[in-house]
């Protein structure tokens, strides 16, 4: 097989959004859970220790300087999401490197446990990322992203987040190169419809 033959090559077509609400005090969560804010190298062993492909890209996370948030019940993960800052290094790989230049926050990385559904944690893990960069930079402007067929898609909006256009981005891979990312955001670009 040639090398280009062993490339990585892949299309993300995403939809964008801005946070443009007013943060809600109150839980979306219809559960109790406990928050904690992953940031060291401790806190990352703690919640994914017992997965070393998610705990080493996390390590890098942190290399990078993003700022994960955990909802827990003990050293139980619920629902776990990430942040990209003004002060982050470069941009994860799903995302354009381009965001890094600005003096934005970008909300990414976002998981519910499969065991938590139904609960409003994936609504509930967004509220508090954007609570904690609001109080940080109280003008912050905030954007997160997903599939154009993600049903994730429900969640964002409910949770004051509204559309700013869409996103390609392109991504190629070399064994033994470094990833190469290109993308194109029309802000303008209407969503397509939602997923079902």
């Amino acid at each position: 097989m040639s090398i280009i033959g062993k490339a990585k090559k892949a299309k993300l077509d995403l939809a964008v959004y801005e946070f443009a609400g007013d943060l809600p005090s109150e839980s979306y969560a219809s559960t109790e859970y406990e928050l904690s804010t992953v940031d060291d190298t401790d806190s990352v062993r703690r919640f994914f220790g017992d997965d070393s492909e998610w705990r080493d890209r996390y390590f890098e996370y942190l290399n990078d300087e993003y700022v994960g948030m955990v909802l827990h019940e003990g050293d139980d993960v619920m629902s776990y999401g990430w942040i990209l800052t003004p002060e982050s290094k470069r941009a994860p790989r799903a995302l354009p490197d381009s965001i890094c230049g600005e003096d934005w926050y970008w909300l990414f990385d976002a998981r519910t446990m499969p065991e938590y559904s139904g609960q409003g944690l994936f609504k509930e893990i967004n509220r508090v990322r954007t609570e904690w960069i609001l109080e940080r930079d109280p003008d912050a402007t905030i954007y997160t992203d997903t599939g154009v067929d993600n049903v994730a898609r429900y969640g964002i909006e409910s949770s004051q987040f509204e559309p700013c256009g869409t996103m390609s981005l392109f991504r190629f891979e070399l064994p033994g190169t470094p990833l190469w990312k290109w993308s194109r955001w029309n802000r303008h670009t209407e969503h397509p419809a939602m997923p079902e």
